[in-house]
């Protein structure tokens, strides 16, 4: 599954969950244990954590109910929001395009 959405030259960071561990076989993978740091040099997994988490609350926040069947709408929603989070007039201006 990952390996067709990745480059070549791809690497894997995750935190140290043990779901993790034989997860990913097709690119080399490294933990960030959280018990101890939070990064490894320059690498680390806050920007995905963050992003989870806004998805998450922004959910709770944002619709009466989920349905299972619409996850990629939800998510596709959240990343448009994430995108145009900084440039307002950009997104009324698409947003209003559809109307």
């Amino acid at each position: 599954m990952f390996a067709k959405h990745a480059g070549l030259d791809r690497r894997i960071f995750t935190d140290d969950a043990r779901y993790f561990l034989n997860t990913y076989r097709s690119a080399p993978h490294e933990t960030v244990k959280h018990a101890t740091h939070y990064a490894i040099g320059r690498i680390h997994i806050n920007h995905v954590e963050n992003a989870w988490s806004l998805f998450k609350r922004g959910l709770t926040g944002v619709y009466h109910s989920v349905r299972a069947k619409y996850p990629q709408e939800y998510l596709n929603e959240f990343a448009f929001r994430g995108s145009y989070r900084n440039e307002r007039d950009a997104m009324v201006s698409l947003v209003s395009a559809t109307c």
